[in-house]
This record gives C-alpha cells, structure tokens and sequence, in this order.
C-alpha cells in the first residue's frame, strides 16, 4: 500500500489510540507495512494490546475519498513523510501522523506564539487579546491559537489585521466548531493557515478539544494565557507547553474575576507576566515595539478618561460627573475599551487600562 494511503487510513481507526499506533509501528516497521498487518491479522500478542476493533475498522476506512474530500475544499492532507510537515511539530511527544490543512504552514511559522484562554472572557481580555496578537503579528510572529469563541477568536482577529496566524480545530475541517465561524476561517485560510489532525468530518467532543491542545502548544514557541478560570481547557494548552519546554505566560487579571482566577493562579506558581507585547518578544529574544503616540481624544471623550483613574466608576457615575448623556457616555466607553485605554471591570465600572 502507499505510504500516504496507509497513514491516512490508519488515522481513520477510531480505535487506534497514540499509544496502540505507537506500538504497531514499533512492531511492523511502517504505516504500509502496519496496514498489511491488520488486514491479514495480527498476532495473538499484539491483537491483545491493539484489541479486534481495529481490523474491522481498516476494513471499512476509505482513505482516498479522505483525499478526495479534502481535495475538493481546497485543503491538502499531510503525513509526518512530507517536506512540507511543520517542523516544530515532529519534535513534540507522539506528534500528529497526518494533519489536515487549509492554506499553510511557512518556514517563518516557526517564530510562533500561542494565545489561549477561555471561551467566557470579559471585554477586558478580549481587547488585551487582540491588541496582544496584533502587535506581535506586526512585528513577524504568528499567532497560535484555537479558534473556539472568546479569547481564541479574539486573538485571531488581532493577528489577521496586520499578520499570520494559525487555528488549530479540535474537530475535522469538513465540521469546524463551532457552527458559523466559516468566513474567520476562509479569511484564516487566506493569511496562514487552519489545521486539524481529525479525519475530514469528525465532529468535536469532549476528548478531541483537549487533544488537540498539544499540537497548539508545539507549533508555538511560548504560550500566553490571557483569562483563564480555574477550570479551563487553556490549562490543558499549558501543561503540554511545560512538557514540551516551552515558556508559559500570563496576563494578570482583577482578583474578583472568575475568568482569571487560572491565569492568576499561573502567575503565582512561576509564570512570565505580561504587562504588554514587549515581554512576549523579550522571551522570543526579540527587540521592543516602538511606543506609540497616544492618540489625541475629542473634548468629550477626554472628560470621560480624565476621570478614570485607579477609582472604578459605573456609567452612571460618569454621567453625573460629566453631565453628558448616558448614550454618549456608553459610546465613549466602548470606544476607550476598544482603543485599549480604558478596562472593563465586572459590574460594569471601568478604569484607564
């Protein structure tokens, strides 16, 4: 059998877990040679450990209509036997056999860093997210993430403004999750590249997600975790990042929030802070950003940031001080937030980021 066929019908087994590939690699020498195997049956020894699903499965995978599906969306199926193989990839544990991808995967991509964090985020991270992945995409770095709402999305939309970036699906490409996120992902697609190692229509599920979080990890050199609550699937991104030896930061967060009570929790068990790109590009052994002049504010919007200052204060508050209209004052803010200079607490108060 070709080798390709062979590496991509094996990854159609839903029963061959890593670890059983793993040992029937071992054990027959090849993807070609693996498939021979299970078609003609496996030794009573082996078969014990790799169980007698996975023959009947082969049986019944059909990976040239894989290719051929692929074919048709304009995405190419890779196996760890071609050139064009992310590199950072084969140095991870157990890395991907096959990898399904729309656009792809440059030489420069190894200059990479992931930004993660939770699908539930606050405007607060949302705006660091993307303010974060626009500035290192315009400075050369590709932005990793997962392409889930929140965080993921933020920091892709950030990253496309200036840059490449790269999402990596915790389901097939043929059924992206979430629903609806077709046009980020064609525009993806366009500016670097969407990949998944799921066969074409897999959906997602509950251990897809977190499997896929180590391939996040090994594309990137450093992960940067924006919010995270305590129980998220980011965290999972940085355990695979401190196995793999990568560098793990964090952006610090109001204690009272719950969408950064992980990402905080990070910080005090060793985790780089960030407090703006610079240090993102410090652990990449790159130069500083240029500061940026400050944008000067019409007369009304600087009434608004003039009074915010450590002390949080609700629109209403802002209202009665400036005595504009309430409309005017909520437009204000959500121009601020979106400028980065201003930072959204919950309660709705806000103070100068």
């Amino acid at each position: 059998m070709d080798r390709k066929l062979a590496w991509v019908g094996l990854n159609l087994l839903p029963s061959l877990t890593p670890r059983r590939r793993e040992l029937l690699l071992r054990r027959c020498g090849g993807p070609a040679e693996a498939c021979e195997a299970l078609a003609r049956g496996l030794p009573e020894d082996l078969r014990a450990e790799i169980g007698d699903k996975v023959s009947s499965e082969l049986a019944t995978a059909d990976p040239e209509q894989e290719i051929l599906l692929a074919g048709r969306a304009g995405a190419e199926i890779l196996t760890l036997d071609d050139p064009g193989y992310p590199a950072p990839l084969r140095e991870i544990p157990i890395p991907p056999p096959v990898l399904y991808v729309r656009g792809g995967w440059k030489p420069e991509d190894a200059c990479a860093v992931a930004i993660v964090g939770t699908r539930r985020c606050t405007s607060y991270g949302r705006v660091v997210a993307k303010k974060l992945a626009a500035q290192l995409a315009g400075r050369g770095v590709t932005v990793v993430s997962g392409l889930a709402p929140g965080i993921d999305a933020a920091a892709h939309e950030g990253a496309l403004s200036v840059g490449r970036t790269i999402a990596v699906l915790g389901s097939g490409l043929g059924k992206p999750y979430p629903a609806g996120r077709e046009p980020l992902i064609a525009e993806i697609a366009k500016r670097g590249a969407v990949m998944s190692e799921f066969p074409w229509e897999m959906p997602g599920s509950q251990w897809t997600f977190p499997r896929r979080n180590r391939i996040i990890a090994g594309l990137a050199r450093a992960v940067v975790v924006v919010e995270a609550p305590e129980r998220s699937g980011a965290l999972i991104t940085v355990d695979h990042a401190l196995a793999q030896g990568k560098e793990v930061l964090a952006v610090p967060g109001p204690i009272t929030s719950e969408a950064s009570r992980g990402s905080n929790r990070l910080l005090q068990d060793g985790a780089k802070p960030v407090l703006s790109a610079d240090d993102v590009l410090a652990e990449l052994g790159m130069p500083s950003l240029p500061l940026p002049a400050a944008p000067t504010l019409p007369p009304e919007a600087q009434s608004v940031y003039g009074l915010l200052s450590q002390e949080p204060l609700d629109p209403s508050e802002i209202v009665a001080r400036t005595g504009l209209p309430h409309p005017q004052v909520s437009q204000i803010l959500l121009d601020l937030v979106l400028a980065g200079r201003v930072q959204e607490l919950p309660g709705r108060k806000y103070v100068r980021a």
